[in-house]
């Protein structure tokens, strides 16, 4: 297990974790990414983008020609989305284009949600080990957990796989991009605000008051993540004491000094869970 997860600086996060528990775990909340960390970046050895991928795979959600067409957007989009030489204002224009192209796509194809039903029925997507035992103890000792998701697989799909895995707790809370149904259960538009790569940071709690009342006054605060630039999660929070956790899945010897810049503890090789449930069980004692 050492080998899967390092510490860039050890001193400082004791230091972090002693406060943390010192205050209790009435004064705690997680922050955390779906994809590629609660769930598996790799299953059966072949990477696992999104959710939002099996829409592509499988012929019978959606028409060919639409799956075709969401595809030439990602192909249009994504080299802005990771062009070093672009600006960060730059990028969040070109990323409400393409959320915005994409979710007026799936609405003109009659996206309905008995198709976001059928996408957790995937056997692409998994679950990372230990997971259903770190949201248990969450759950047991009443941790809220805010799952903060830009994927264009929307809030229901997250919702819909959570509860087939029998962990669906009252204290996680969901936020993604979600649609407008008809009567017939049609999306017939969509949510705002839009919630892409570059504006998913804690800000946009502001927006979901029921969720912030739960957290505003938990000021130590534990970030799960997996992205290279998600870092400024909380930089707007008035937090007391935080660990960042990143998941660092593939291009390990590449991206590693990268993160290690940024980050407190790093999980490699898209690794378990074992090691944040250690941390929780330190926090209780």
């Amino acid at each position: 297990m050492k080998n899967n997860y390092i510490f860039t600086d050890k001193n400082y996060y004791n230091l972090v974790l002693d406060n943390i528990k010192n205050e209790g775990l009435d004064n705690l909340h997680f922050l955390a990414d779906f994809d590629n960390t609660l769930t598996k970046a790799f299953v059966n050895w072949k990477r696992t983008p999104s959710l939002v991928s099996v829409l592509r795979w499988k012929d019978w959600l959606l028409w060919e020609e639409v799956a075709k067409k969401d595809i030439e957007l990602f192909e249009k989009y994504h080299p802005k989305e990771i062009d070093p030489n672009l600006s960060i204002e730059e990028k969040i224009k070109y990323m409400e284009f393409w959320w915005k192209e994409s979710f007026e796509l799936f609405i003109e194809s009659w996206l309905t949600k008995n198709i976001l039903e059928e996408i957790w029925r995937t056997d692409k997507v998994e679950l990372r080990e230990w997971v259903k035992e770190f949201l248990e103890f969450l759950n047991q000792n009443n941790i809220p957990i805010v799952i903060i998701s830009a994927s264009w697989i929307w809030k229901l799909s997250i919702k819909y796989f959570l509860e087939e895995n029998n962990i669906y707790y009252p204290n996680i809370e969901i936020i993604s991009n979600d649609f407008i149904w008809d009567k017939n259960w049609k999306a017939i538009d969509y949510k705002r605000p839009i919630i892409h790569s570059f504006n998913k940071s804690e800000t946009i709690i502001s927006d979901f008051s029921e969720i912030y009342l739960k957290i505003k006054n938990r000021k130590n605060v534990i970030l799960l993540w997996d992205s290279l630039w998600d870092h400024h999660m909380v930089d707007w929070f008035n937090y007391k004491n935080l660990i960042k956790v990143w998941f660092l899945n593939y291009k390990v010897n590449e991206l590693i000094e990268e993160y290690k810049k940024r980050y407190d503890i790093l999980i490699l090789n898209d690794w378990d869970f074992k090691f944040i449930n250690n941390l929780l069980l330190t926090l209780k004692k």
